[in-house]
């Protein structure tokens, strides 16, 4: 008898659960239902609300004015014709009118679009032309800041530096001395991979706004560049930062070191088989050719897109 009721309640208790399971399913099932009712009543005040639905509208609105219009001359026209002539005509002879003003409509929308469209695509060329030469204006005295602390830091002690050298040739047994003080006198007192990272910062901010305000419809081979010297920044920024720390008082052990593994670092020496302590190193070189590459590349298509081949603005680069 025990074993029945137990079962019975277990049954009930069954019932209960699946009777309460679908409960929560169909509240579940009409809250998402109400929620998906309510988005799409907003979703559809914001569509009548937006400026394309408006911009629609009062498109539709010209077109209805316009149609008002040519059926209103239309019929004043036939009316005219009516009173001047007692008669509207033959219906062949408007029938042929309307085939050959169709006709003409259709030759000059087409002629009328053929122009817009040359003259917007002109204009757009002379826009992005304007607007690569003002952000040029900013780019070119970071890339001149650039190159004058990228030399300064690559080149050897004892030998000249030569400021406005795009791409050099050099080792990470000439980085050496890159924890020596700023040569430039607005350095402020600065290292020289310090005043190199904070210049390399600079051209990287105005490279992007370059890259993000223009669309480079017509001259991509600059944009190319210009993402190029990014892209590079990017990735050897990581490695830059993690030799810069070596700069610290604290690090002059560390930093020692590192200085004398650069100068016993064979000419030939590679990534792959660097010391651990070197690899950063070799990073930050690779870095700076990238970036030579593409500043070379850069000023180059500038000056093509500029006609100045032989411009007076970059003489000075070698």
């Amino acid at each position: 008898m025990n074993s029945r009721d137990e079962r019975r309640a277990e049954k009930t208790v069954a019932k209960q659960l699946r009777r309460s399971s679908k409960e929560q399913e169909r509240t579940l099932r009409r809250r998402d239902s109400e929620a998906e009712a309510d988005r799409s009543a907003v979703r559809e005040r914001y569509r009548k609300k937006s400026a394309a639905r408006q911009e629609k509208r009062s498109m539709f609105r010209t077109m209805a004015v316009s149609s008002v219009i040519i059926v209103c001359a239309f019929i004043f026209f036939e009316v005219l014709l009516f009173l001047v002539s007692g008669s509207p005509g033959d219906l062949e002879t408007h029938l042929l009118n309307l085939a050959d003003n169709s006709l003409a409509f259709v030759v000059g929308l087409t002629a009328m679009d053929a122009v817009m469209y040359i003259s917007q695509l002109q204009s757009r060329r002379r826009g992005e032309s304007r607007a690569i030469i003002r952000h040029n204006r900013i780019v070119q005295p970071a890339i001149d800041m650039y190159l004058a602390r990228k030399n300064m830091m690559v080149t050897p002690p004892g030998e000249d530096v030569k400021t406005f050298r795009i791409v050099s040739d050099f080792t990470v047994r000439d980085l050496k001395d890159m924890y020596g003080p700023s040569e430039i006198v607005t350095d402020a007192g600065r290292t020289k991979i310090e005043t190199f990272r904070i210049q390399t910062k600079n051209l990287h901010k105005a490279l992007i706004n370059m890259v993000e305000d223009i669309d480079f419809d017509f001259n991509p081979e600059i944009c190319d560049a210009a993402m190029r010297f990014i892209n590079a920044t990017t990735y050897g920024t990581a490695a830059l930062e993690s030799l810069i720390v070596f700069g610290d008082d604290g690090m002059r052990a560390k930093r020692m070191v590192l200085i004398k593994q650069m100068k016993e670092e064979e000419e030939n020496g590679s990534l792959a088989d660097a010391k651990a302590e070197l690899k950063n190193v070799y990073l930050v070189q690779q870095m700076i050719q990238e970036q030579e590459a593409a500043i070379k590349e850069y000023l180059t298509t500038i000056n093509e897109m500029t006609g100045n081949a032989k411009a007076p603005a970059y003489d000075h680069y070698e």
